[in-house]
């Protein structure tokens, strides 16, 4: 007799990849990252070169920074670039790319890029996301969707636990279909 609820049957633990999002916070989707390096050489140091960083309010989230050479003929912009979906990783690299080569352009610098797509954005499958969910919340914990922006694993489910650190650490490691990771 099946039982009601979402349940799947598994062979083995599901991973579980723990976020800092708000506790309970299930991701059905999950960004995709791209590793980006760029180094402006100057043959004379004129003095700073104004930043080419976008503002964070942009629909994609990165943590690049710049880094100045004490002689001031150096700056290195590197870090990485998130988007939840394929289209908006690729406009996330054309939007940076551009603002990089447009500040060498203006500054007289030699350009050198690198960008390496480290994982591609995914949707977590929904029967798996209704699973979790549904777990939780027996559990007697408050339950959430969002999209996850935070580096995970290139399978399995996202979930946030800040704030409940130990205790979701512990329903999951009790668990007999989530594995913690």
């Amino acid at each position: 007799m099946a039982t009601p609820g979402a349940t799947l049957p598994t062979v083995r633990r599901l991973a579980v990849a723990l976020t800092g999002q708000p506790a309970g916070t299930v991701a059905t989707r999950v960004a995709g990252l791209a590793g980006f390096r760029a180094t402006l050489d100057w043959e004379i140091a004129d003095g700073r070169p104004p930043s080419c960083l976008p503002e964070p309010e942009m629909p994609y989230r990165h943590d690049l920074q710049e880094t100045h050479s004490p002689c001031g003929t150096r700056m290195e912009v590197r870090g990485g670039i998130r988007a939840l979906s394929e289209g908006g990783l690729a406009w996330a690299l054309d939007d940076v790319t551009r603002r990089v080569a447009d500040a060498a352009a203006v500054s007289g610098a030699v350009l050198e890029m690198r960008v390496l797509r480290e994982a591609p954005p995914r949707c977590v499958d929904p029967d798996l996301v209704q699973a979790l969910a549904a777990d939780l919340w027996r559990a007697g914990f408050a339950v959430r969707f969002a999209p996850c922006w935070d580096a995970v694993g290139p399978e399995g489910l996202a979930l946030g636990f800040r704030g409940e650190e130990g205790a979701i650490r512990e329903f999951l490691g009790e668990h007999p279909r989530w594995d913690p990771s």
